[in-house]
């Protein structure tokens, strides 16, 4: 539409923060990802707060912030992921940006940008502050914002599974519907992310980042290990 800036992403990635933890899986993530512009596929990852968000939780418990402290606190958690991840020691292709301008940008010079949230959570205040929505569906709003209609997340488990048989050998969910998953609750993703994904008809891959090559599978088309969870 003439007027309106089209940012043509086809993928947003959330960027699972517990994959800082393992250096080596963490670098073939980056490695992974950094090939989709070759592919001709326009990606905008967007990270998890990792490490440093589990500290927050754990503080949390103790402490008992006010919703205001958790909420800034985690925002910026992934912010710390995404600036770590863009690294050089990771290699030279993900770009951090803070604003969609800069998403444009990193964009146009065959770049991966990483969005570093927190200056458009606070600025936007999409979400509500409290613990029961994470970077999943934060990413899941982010597809919505671009007018992308996938979304893969990038985690430290397989899939979905069910309830009583999570990690089990033969019980992985291949795929599911949305509406289906949210009688899983909080399964592989948080509660609030399978609602989401229905009422605005996003598909979601769920992948495990310790096998990276899953992702250019899924962009390419290819069946590969993990959850299709389709959105309606």
């Amino acid at each position: 539409m003439t007027g309106f800036i089209n940012y043509n992403i086809d993928y947003v990635i959330k960027f699972g923060g517990s994959i800082l933890e393992d250096f080596e899986a963490c670098k073939k993530t980056v490695k992974a990802i950094s090939k989709l512009p070759g592919l001709g596929v326009r990606v905008l990852v967007v990270p998890g707060g990792g490490p440093t968000d589990n500290t927050i939780e754990r503080l949390d418990k103790t402490a008992h912030f006010v919703p205001f402290t958790h909420h800034k606190a985690c925002a910026r958690a992934q912010d710390q992921t995404g600036l770590m991840i863009c690294d050089p020691v990771f290699g030279d292709t993900f770009a951090p940006c803070q604003t969609f301008e800069e998403v444009n940008e990193a964009t146009a010079a065959g770049k991966v940008p990483v969005l570093l949230p927190s200056y458009t959570i606070f600025a936007c205040d999409p979400f509500e502050r409290c613990w029961e929505i994470t970077s999943d569906a934060m990413a899941a709003w982010y597809s919505w914002f671009v007018h992308s209609k996938n979304i893969i997340i990038i985690t430290n488990v397989d899939g979905v599974y069910p309830s009583d048989k999570i990690g089990q050998e033969g019980a992985l969910i291949s795929e599911i519907t949305a509406t289906d998953l949210i009688k899983y609750g909080h399964n592989a993703v948080d509660a609030c992310t399978a609602p989401f994904l229905k009422e605005n008809g996003i598909n979601c891959w769920i992948v495990n980042g310790s096998s990276p090559e899953r992702i250019i599978d899924i962009v390419q088309g290819r069946k590969t290990v993990g959850t299709f969870i389709k959105g309606e």
